[in-house]
Formats: structure tokens, sequence, C-alpha cells
């Protein structure tokens, strides 16, 4: 869900040597090139999913891999119908990092990215697009849930955890 750590947990990622596709910017790039006028994000991301398919932003986060690619994370899983995308590959491993929607709302209000609001309302509709999407299947069904309430160095220990089990 927005604000909730994935961002973090990416950059973490990376910090012990995988490639980190994010979903998000793999969205934004078709966004900036296809959105109608006036269109909200959201909305746009629903229509090519209407168009292309539910797993359409996985399939396009997959064009993203080169070669020289080992380890890869995909950040922004949004429903299981980019999961099965993710299948093709191999077996994915889930990692759903959540957040009480309260601590959620004060992180985007503080980070006040352009896709976020200030509205506490907005903040809740964009929840329901998101479970909407179907992501509440992706984290009820995720392989490991890192639960974010807390401190960042709280939150970067618990990831190290997962992470070192996923990478026995």
């Amino acid at each position: 869900m927005p604000g909730s750590g994935k961002t973090l947990f990416a950059n973490i990622l990376r910090e012990k040597g995988f490639y980190v596709i994010s979903m998000g910017d793999v969205l934004r790039k078709r966004y900036e090139k296809e959105a109608k006028i006036g269109e909200r994000m959201m909305d746009f991301a629903k229509r090519i999913r209407e168009i292309y398919g539910e797993g359409v932003v996985a399939r396009l986060s997959m064009e993203e891999i080169t070669p020289t690619m080992s380890r890869i994370a995909f950040e922004g899983v949004r429903s299981l119908a980019e999961v099965d995308e993710f299948r093709r590959l191999g077996n994915p491993i889930i990692i759903a990092i959540h957040s009480p929607p309260s601590l959620r709302y004060q992180r985007m209000i503080s980070r006040m990215r352009p896709d976020d609001s200030k509205n506490i309302e907005d903040l809740r509709r964009r929840d329901l697009d998101e479970i909407r999407l179907g992501i509440g299947g992706v984290i009820a069904l995720a392989d490991y849930i890192i639960i974010n309430d807390s401190t960042i160095d709280e939150f970067k220990k618990r990831a190290e955890e997962i992470i070192l089990r996923i990478t026995k």
C-alpha cells in the first residue's frame, strides 16, 4: 500500500546487490507518453489494465530486465495477475510491507510526492483503488510480511532478516 515502506525496502535490496525494477516507475514512463489530458495516474493504470490485461504492468516491467541482471526484485506488485506474469520467470518470492493506514497517511502527507495528497479522504480513496486493483490478494498470499510500524532502524532490521532468509 502507498506509504508502507516499499521504496525503503527496495533501497535495502539494492544495498544487498539486487537489481530493483520499480513497477511504479515503469508505469509512470508509460503514463507520460500515453495519458489522456487531465487523467490521474490511477485512472491511467486502470485503463491500460482494461485494454492489455491485469498483468500488463508486470509484462512492461519484465521488459526492463537485461542479460547482466541476476538477482532481480520488482517493487510495487498490485495484483495476483502480476504475480502470475512473474511466475513465467521462475518462482517469485512475494514480500509484503504493511503499515497501519494512519501511519501511512502521515508519511504520505510528509513526503508530498506528486501523486500524494494532503487530504485524508483522498488517501483513503487511493487505498480503496489499490484494493480494487487486487493488492489485498498479493498481501494475503505473500511469502513474507514485514510490519513497518516502528522506527526506520527497526524496519531495516526486519527487512534484513527476511533478505537473509531468502538469499540462503
